[in-house]
């Protein structure tokens, strides 16, 4: 398998981890920054590039990594698709739902393999709560994230380049509850623009109130002013049951009258890459829990919680 990579700072890391685990070598990467391309590929024994669209030219790639910025999502999706390959997309998608969409046709014409970083959906604790909740209603699912984000992150905390904590880092929480309560339909949200003008130009806590398709209602908080123990929770609730997922291997609650203490071992961050290959060798996509299809609605959900906050109204999720 030829794997190359669009983007190679921060979560690439992990990317790359799990392909030397699975003894995937890299062959080509690609970073608008020169040093960082070439320091990468000298890492990884590979080529290195500065423009993805030569990258696509000049080698023949089976799996491609799209890892940039929120806001820099234009056509690098397109154009791995378009060249043949199947595609791997760091969360979010997008900032908008037009580059979204264009790209989910796109993937969709393309019939390749696509998988977007929802790494939670893949984890020991994910696996173990889905089974215990299976033929179960689900009335209600919380989640929090609670961090202090750094002061001197290179874009992190410009609205223009991340869309704020909610579709950028929070996402993982809509997305989490979307899988085990279906599409969000509404939703109403709260912000706090208080004095950590050094870490975000935008809220620095939220609070997002759901309404499920299904019926059920939930709930997002999150905040990049306080680091908090716990930091990554989705909590799910229904009749005569409660789990609490602790991110990244904790799940604890009760069900009925039976107590629920589970420590898993996988993260979801190296099986979320294991799923993407073995689909990739096997092209099946079936064996992916996190298509970009299903990701755009996630994001969707997020895009119009920041809606909310600029209107002060319910607003429903296009």
């Amino acid at each position: 398998m030829r794997i190359g990579f669009i983007g190679v700072g921060g979560i690439t890391r992990s990317y790359l981890d799990s392909l030397q685990k699975l003894s995937r070598p890299v062959t080509a990467v690609c970073d608008i920054n020169p040093e960082t391309a070439a320091r990468v590929a000298a890492q990884q024994g590979c080529h290195s590039y500065t423009d993805h669209r030569e990258m696509l030219a000049r080698e023949t790639l089976d799996a491609v990594f799209v890892a940039i910025p929120p806001a820099a999502h234009d056509s690098q999706t397109i154009d791995a698709v378009e060249a043949g390959a199947h595609v791997f997309v760091a969360k979010p998608v997008a900032i908008d739902l037009d580059t979204a969409r264009r790209t989910e046709a796109a993937v969709a014409r393309a019939g390749c393999i696509n998988q977007v970083g929802y790494m939670a959906r893949y984890s020991d604790i994910t696996d173990r709560a889905k089974e215990l909740v299976q033929g179960r209603e689900l009335g209600m699912g919380i989640g929090r994230f609670m961090a202090r984000m750094p002061s001197k992150h290179p874009w992190w905390g410009k609205f223009a380049v991340s869309a704020g904590q909610i579709v950028e880092q929070s996402t993982h929480l809509f997305d989490w509850l979307r899988y085990f309560l279906g599409d969000i339909e509404s939703v109403q949200a709260f912000g706090h623009d208080g004095p950590d003008d050094e870490i975000a130009d935008f809220e620095d806590s939220t609070t997002v109130n759901l309404r499920f398709a299904g019926g059920a209602v939930g709930s997002v908080t999150s905040t990049c002013s306080a680091r908090v123990h716990d930091t990554f929770v989705a909590e799910l609730l229904g009749r005569e049951f409660y789990l609490r997922l602790k991110m990244d291997t904790e799940l604890t609650g009760y069900l009925g009258s039976d107590e629920i203490d589970f420590q898993g071992e996988e993260r979801g961050y190296f099986r979320q890459v294991e799923h993407f290959v073995a689909a990739v060798e096997a092209n099946d996509q079936n064996l992916v829990r996190s298509s970009y299809a299903d990701a755009v609605k996630s994001l969707s959900a997020t895009l119009a919680a920041n809606r909310s906050l600029k209107s002060g109204r319910v607003e429903t999720v296009e």
